[in-house]
């Protein structure tokens, strides 16, 4: 259809028609139900029927009086009398019944240009002749109403639309592309979001969870922009729709895709699930539009260049401005651990009023040379406007510091960062329910914002915190507000490991408490939450989890960032 108002208004046509019905209905209902049951009080009629102008409805005459008004004659004697209210609501029903009728009629004949829409437009045409022409728009006039032939008029013309909505092609979205993002850490559902804002208007957006191959199929073009998680693997919100994938039979479409792979080229499976889906899409059949594209951590240059391609087949030739940042004010900056040189840990405070963020979500820090990548971290508070974050100072291998963790380690209060708030929302606590929280290093910021969370909430479910670190005079990182959090009933059991002091690791602990953790966790429906680096502690971690808890819980109650 070349309108697309027309073609919206079209496929409204059998509401509307329901709606009339509806209103048809209760004049009937209403007059049907006064006239056999409505009789009170008959008083003698004064003047002859000849002079009175009337209508039959079921055996039963209805006349005007003198006065305008209409009543229910029987016999020469005067029953139900019908207000003037009564009677101008009635009119007014029957009044918005016609319009809606008459806007079909017209709307219906300039649908009939149109191939696909013709069958429909025909027989919507018919149904809202067929009720127009209702002795029920018409009572003082009409002469008779038969009611039951009355429903038979207004059931015809349902049945005639519904079965013609069979003939109507396949609803089509209001564009023909869409952008599907499977994220993580909230970095691929960012980006994808900023570049759907660019092409909004001809480019759907969805989460790759909601997707089902019928939906791909509806779609002309399918964008993906997926991150790699752990080694190799789907993000958590991409597994079932994947499932479903390989459980497809392979057969030729006409969709078209491309896959923006999001990763670390530090890692060894550096946007290793993007190959795959790109890899399984053509398997079955879907033609690949543009080569998958690698991003090694949100590179700008290369999401650029993807998207100037994807601009040529969707005739945009607006660049997406990708990265947003705020300007955050630093408040405060404390060395944790000033004894461990090579370890520097700090609680680094910022400050932006446009701050608005969920515990579990990430800041996203661009560091002072413009044309390097962004830096993820945990937030550590609960508070907007205010961010804390635990920053440990990274040494490469050659000895030089981190641009981002050296940048923030030496800031001082009143220095501006540049940074964004990620939406983290596979890592949001699960409110009213007990936590197992395990954490090793930095990876202990999140769990803070956790527990700050709690307690701004009243949250009484009881919450377990296993935390690991090296020298337990040094790296106590938050021990005070720890030790608060116990003394108010919120953090109900504390479970540390020092791997130098005592020669004790975090997977030690939940091996000693393996009957507690797998009770809390399949008998009070506690969610477990791991923070921390993947290689060494994150590895071990799930690997004693996997023989602690129990399937189902270890798919649906475990939550993990790893990094």
């Amino acid at each position: 259809m070349s309108s697309t108002w027309l073609t919206k208004a079209v496929l409204q046509f059998e509401r509307v028609l329901w709606l009339v019905s509806i209103g048809m209905l209760f004049v009937l209902g209403y007059f049907w139900g006064v006239l056999e049951f409505g009789m009170s009080h008959p008083v003698s009629l004064m003047t002859s029927l000849e002079a009175l102008s009337g209508f039959e409805f079921s055996g039963c005459s209805v006349h005007q009086l003198p006065g305008g008004i209409w009543a229910h004659i029987s016999e020469g004697e005067v029953g139900y009398i019908f207000t003037r209210t009564e009677l101008l609501f009635i009119s007014i029903v029957t009044f918005f019944c016609q319009i809606a009728l008459a806007i079909i009629m017209v709307l219906s004949l300039i649908a009939l240009r149109d191939k696909p829409y013709r069958l429909y437009a025909g027989v919507a045409l018919y149904a809202s002749g067929l009720l127009m022409v209702s002795p029920l728009y018409s009572l003082y006039e009409s002469g008779v109403v038969l009611p039951w032939w009355e429903l038979v008029r207004v059931a015809g013309a349902l049945l005639c639309v519904r079965w013609a909505a069979k003939s109507l092609p396949v609803p089509q979205t209001h564009s023909q592309a869409l952008i599907v993002y499977a994220s993580q850490t909230g970095s691929a559902k960012y980006l994808a979001q900023r570049l759907h804002d660019t092409a909004h208007a001809l480019m759907d957006i969805a989460c790759v969870s909601t997707l089902t191959e019928q939906t791909l199929k509806r779609y002309q073009r399918v964008f993906f922009v997926v991150s790699t998680y752990g080694q190799g693997e789907a993000p958590d919100s991409a597994r079932r729709f994947v499932t479903t994938l390989q459980g497809a039979n392979s057969a030729a479409s006409q969709t078209q895709f491309s896959v923006l792979a999001l990763g670390d080229r530090t890692y060894q499976t550096f946007c290793a699930f993007g190959h795959y889906l790109s890899e399984l899409l053509e398997q079955k059949g879907y033609q690949r539009a543009i080569p998958t594209t690698e991003i090694d951590r949100m590179d700008p240059q290369g999401v650029a260049h993807w998207w100037q391609q994807v601009g040529e087949l969707l005739g945009i030739h607006t660049a997406p401005e990708l990265f947003e940042y705020d300007d955050y004010t630093v408040v405060a900056n404390e060395c944790l651990n000033p004894e461990q040189t090579h370890r520097l840990a700090h609680r680094v405070t910022l400050f932006c009023a446009n701050a608005r963020y969920e515990a579990g979500d990430l800041l996203a820090v661009q560091p002072e040379q413009k044309d390097e990548h962004e830096r993820l971290y945990s937030i550590a508070s609960y508070q907007d406007n205010t961010i804390e974050l635990l920053v440990r100072q990274h040494i490469r291998a050659d000895g030089t510091i981190g641009l981002a963790s050296g940048m923030l380690s030496q800031l001082t209060p009143g220095d501006r960062v540049l940074a964004s708030v990620r939406e983290h929302t596979t890592f949001h606590p699960k409110a009213n329910v007990p936590w197992i929280m395990i954490g090793a290093g930095t990876g202990l910021a999140p769990f803070i914002s956790f527990l700050k969370k709690r307690q701004a909430e009243q949250d009484s479910a009881p919450c377990w915190l296993f935390f690991g670190e090296q020298y337990v005079e040094h790296d106590a990182y938050f021990a005070k507000d720890l030790t608060a959090f116990q003394d108010q009933g919120i953090l109900t059991r504390l479970d540390r490991a020092w791997s130098r002091s005592d020669g004790v690791y975090v997977p030690d602990l939940l091996q000693q408490s393996h009957k507690a953790i797998r009770q809390w966790v399949a008998e009070q429906g506690a969610h477990v939450y791991v923070c921390g680096s993947r290689e060494g502690f994150g590895e071990s971690v799930l690997a004693t989890l996997q023989d602690i808890l129990p399937e189902p819980q270890w798919q649906s109650q475990l939550h993990t960032d790893l990094y």
